[in-house]
């Protein structure tokens, strides 16, 4: 007799075994690849390893980080004495207007961030960027399409190169502070008493290029939210799921770095969200397009999206991908926020959903290679595989395809908060 623990792995758990094992190769590749960076690798850690939240089996997912590990490590170091220097050098006559400092509290991807009082009372993060780091950046940014080289054997796509482009021009607009507090401005004005989301305030008159101050939210961290209760949990997800991925579909004026470290949950059950270095503004016919292959996909109308899709260039080889095909393939990538039911979203779903994605096999292999994936909408895809990794991370349970609905404007509120929402937005 065979010994079961001994006896070959079969059905599912032999897929899960041969997407876990493509997974750690692509963490291998990129981390190879990146090693050598300096400004860049930390935001390539942070866009890359959100896919290892998405990991089902607990070893497999710590394994992942690990491997990733050179990217974080790579990150600038810097003095505490030099980032303070750099801070008062910056603000000038301005810095006496901050009588306490403390930390560095938080280390973001171009810089660090410092939790501080000003004269007036109010209590506020400071985040200073590392000295140097545009040109770090910038030298890196050169070299990253090397990545592409590192990746496509995972994720071919025909315009690769062209994807990579819009990479490097969304990660360089990271380094203009004045863009990202214009960008945050935006946002807290547009949400200003939103009955969910929380967006700091910007403190104009303390920033400058090297500096970005703003007001300090009290929250626990989205690492100790994922620990709360389970009714809390679905709460913290329905809204997590309405700012990355509902306000994309209904404005097309997004945030597009779902990431742990900028989901901050306050006391009263809002839920802030930090970091606007990465926003994207979809022009009126992108938006267009989203909206329509995003209602086609939820109404089951797969004619009508595969048409979109090679109308629009996403499909550029049809004697790969049938409708069919293509129908398949969204579905294992994104049905999770397709089908009418209420669902939990746990950490195996999402990483097949990232798996399916990001790495071709099986079905989809011969289909989905070499199609292309529209510049102006990778963010968008990206902003929904992260989604679901933070879903899955919390275990959340909500009427997703509902709440997207509800975002197109094809349906009316689908929970609670939803019509606390739609009641705020008919007074603004």
């Amino acid at each position: 007799m065979v010994n079961a623990a001994m006896a070959p792995l079969r059905g599912p758990e032999k897929a899960a075994a041969a997407r876990d094992a493509a997974l750690l190769k692509l963490a291998d590749d990129i981390a190879i690849t990146a090693g050598g960076m300096r400004g860049a690798a930390h935001k390539l850690g942070q866009v890359i390893g959100v896919v290892g939240l998405g990991i089902g089996n607990p070893e497999t997912r710590a394994e992942f980080s690990r491997r990733l590990s050179p990217l974080f490590d790579s990150a600038p170091r810097w003095d505490d004495d030099i980032m303070r220097a750099a801070l008062r050098r910056s603000l000038g006559d301005r810095y006496g207007r901050i009588i306490e400092l403390d930390g560095p509290v938080a280390a973001a991807s171009i810089g660090q961030v410092y939790r501080g009082v000003l004269s007036d009372g109010r209590v506020v993060a400071i985040k200073v960027k590392y000295p140097d780091v545009d040109r770090m950046v910038r030298a890196d940014l050169k070299n990253l399409r090397m990545l592409v080289r590192a990746v496509g054997r995972q994720m071919p796509a025909a315009n690769a190169e062209r994807i990579v482009a819009e990479v490097i021009r969304q990660i360089s607009r990271e380094l203009d502070f004045a863009g990202e507090m214009a960008d945050q401005r935006k946002f807290a004005q547009r949400y200003g008493g939103h009955p969910a989301f929380v967006v700091p305030d910007v403190v104009d008159e303390l920033c400058t290029d090297e500096v970005l101050v703003s007001e300090w939210l009290e929250a626990a961290s989205f690492d100790e939210a994922c620990g709360f209760d389970q009714g809390r949990r679905d709460r913290i997800g329905e809204i997590v799921y309405r700012f990355y991925c509902g306000e994309m579909y209904r404005t097309g004026s997004f945030v597009a770095d779902p990431h742990p470290g900028n989901v901050l949950v306050l006391p009263d059950g809002r839920v802030g969200f930090v970091d606007y270095g990465l926003c994207i503004e979809l022009s009126i016919g992108e938006l267009a397009l989203e909206r329509s292959v995003f209602v086609a996909l939820l109404q089951g109308d797969i004619d009508t999206a595969y048409r979109l899709a090679r109308e629009t260039g996403f499909i550029v080889d049809e004697g790969r991908s049938s409708a069919a095909e293509f129908a398949s393939y969204v579905d294992d990538v994104v049905g999770w926020h397709l089908r009418g039911e209420e669902r939990r979203i746990d950490g195996d779903l999402a990483s097949k959903s990232a798996a399916a994605a990001l790495l071709l096999r099986g079905d989809h292999a011969n289909a989905m290679a070499g199609q292309a994936l529209i510049e102006a909408h990778a963010f968008g895809r990206r902003n929904e595989l992260a989604t679901c990794a933070l879903l899955g991370r919390l275990e959340a349970t909500a009427p997703w395809s509902a709440l997207a609905r509800e975002a197109l404007g094809t349906a009316g509120p689908a929970t609670a908060l939803g019509e606390e929402i739609a009641a705020w937005l008919r007074k603004q």
